[in-house]
């Protein structure tokens, strides 16, 4: 009995870590984290036509704003989780569906 509770949390944990990241990703954060990385702020767009009208050498990297990037081994090893745990979802509900489908059709 108490192997069964310690699967069922352990489950119970894999799923909602994989709902946070799954809903992380589905909402767009790290397309929005993505383009904030490549988006030059105003200031540098105007720093970037100034040296262009002096006809300064354009180097890209000089006008980009730089973040610190928060991620780490631990976030990486969670997203491989999320993905395998998608995986798995995704094909229990094939078959499910599968099944639910071909007793439908043998009505």
């Amino acid at each position: 009995m108490k192997g069964k509770s310690i699967v069922r949390m352990v489950i119970g944990v894999l799923g909602i870590v994989f709902l946070v990241v799954y809903f992380g990703m589905a909402s767009g954060y790290l397309e929005v984290e993505n383009r904030r990385k490549t988006a030059l702020t105003q200031e540098a767009m105007e720093k970037y036509e100034k040296d262009l009208k002096e006809g300064k050498k354009i180097d890209m990297d000089a006008y980009l704003v730089e973040k610190k990037v928060y991620s780490n081994h631990i976030s990486s090893v969670v997203l491989e989780m999320s993905s395998i745990i998608e995986k798995g979802f995704n094909a229990i509900l094939d078959y499910l569906f599968s099944e639910v489908d071909k007793a439908v059709k043998s009505k």
